[in-house]
């Protein structure tokens, strides 16, 4: 869907969206990730508490979203991650460095409640396109 030069995205790979949004926006060069979180295709909860695994699951879910638009991870700019609980900062650091290596995009983190329960991670992008 486009509109004012706005179009919207939403992998056929992803479950349907829990909420009206979309998955993500792409504007004047830019493409803005909604929060993603660690759902299968079913949109049930994977590795429910893991931060770590939720981590690596909600960013290939970026990837993915990512990779329709021929961009990358090497691509994000900006970060803002919501975690449950602070004490699972240093697992979800685990896993943001396995998928994100070397690169080191801005970044915010928050604690916040999530909408599922078993949800512990949440990661929302923004990531520069290639022209």
């Amino acid at each position: 869907m486009t509109s004012a030069g706005i179009t919207t995205l939403n992998p056929d790979s992803f479950g349907p969206a829990i909420a009206p949004y979309s998955q993500a926006t792409v504007a004047n060069g830019f493409c803005f990730v909604a929060g993603q979180v660690a759902l299968d295709e079913r949109n049930d909860v994977i590795a429910p508490g893991d931060a770590r695994a939720q981590t690596v699951a909600a960013v290939e879910r970026i990837e993915t979203i990512l990779g329709e638009l021929n961009a990358s991870l090497e691509d994000v700019v900006s970060a803002t991650v919501f975690l449950t609980d602070l004490e699972d900062f240093a697992a979800f650091n685990e896993g943001w460095s396995e998928k994100f290596g070397d690169h080191r995009p801005a970044r915010a983190a928050v604690r916040a409640d999530l909408l599922l329960e078993g949800l512990v991670v949440e990661v929302q992008a923004i990531a520069a396109l290639p022209s």
